[in-house]
Order: structure tokens, then C-alpha cells, then sequence
């Protein structure tokens, strides 16, 4: 009785193991996605983009952004975020702000909530871009 315990619980311990580092695999890959692809934001001519309202959206496994780009007079005017997926606390909610604020999608990040930041900047080029 006490073998076949012993054994369930072996089986237990490795599928836990095995669950923890495929998370941790996965949101590795997730890391340098998100970071390649806020690496490749290149500055945008607000001069050629006509006033309306562009979306653009980026997620990848424990983010995700969708948002709504506003320009008037080519100045971003509005950066409303329309759906987003993070963990609680993680929104990086000054990041809208902070491209209105110098008219660029690449702006110093929210501390404690880097991921979402960078999420919310791609959305925000790719919005622009129309990439």
C-alpha cells in the first residue's frame, strides 16, 4: 500500500515539475517576443498620418491589447485601450498618458508592469502603421 502511495505521489511531483517548466519555457518565449518586438518600434511621422481613429492590437500568452489610436492635426490626441488581458495590477494604465504626452508609441515604461507597457506601445505603432 505504502509503494503504490509513494508511486502516485512520484507521478504527482513529475507532472507538477513537468507543468512548471513548460509555463516557464512558454513565458520565456513570450519575453523575448514582446521584447523583439518593442525593440523594433521606429519612430513614426505623425506628418503623414491623416486624422482618424486607428486600431492596432498585440498579445502574446499572458498579454494581450487591443487599441484605439486617435490623431487630429497629426497629434496623437487619444490613446483609448479597448480590451486588455494581464494580470491584476499589471494594466500599466499611464502608458496611454505617457504617448500622448511625447507623440510617440515608445515612452519609458510603467514600473512593475513592463510587459503590459511594451504590449500596449506595440499595439499603439502597429495602430499607426497599419503593421
Amino acid at each position: 500500500m505504502l509503494k503504490k502511495i509513494g508511486i502516485v505521489l512520484a507521478i504527482i511531483v513529475l507532472v507538477i515539475a513537468g507543468a512548471i517548466g513548460a509555463f516557464y519555457l512558454r513565458y520565456q518565449s513570450m519575453a523575448n517576443n514582446v521584447k523583439n518586438q518593442y525593440n523594433s518600434i521606429k519612430p513614426v511621422d505623425l506628418a503623414k498620418i491623416a486624422d482618424g481613429v486607428y486600431s492596432g492590437s498585440f498579445g502574446d500568452f499572458l498579454v494581450s491589447v487591443k487599441v484605439n489610436v486617435t490623431v487630429k492635426r497629426h497629434r496623437i490626441v487619444e490613446v483609448k485601450i479597448v480590451e486588455q488581458k494581464c494580470g491584476p495590477g499589471y494594466e500599466a494604465l499611464d502608458t496611454p498618458g505617457r504617448i500622448v504626452k511625447a507623440q510617440s508609441p515608445k515612452v519609458d515604461a510603467v514600473t512593475g508592469a513592463s510587459g503590459s507597457s511594451m504590449a500596449i506601445m506595440i499595439a499603439v505603432h502597429r495602430a499607426l502603421t497599419g503593421k
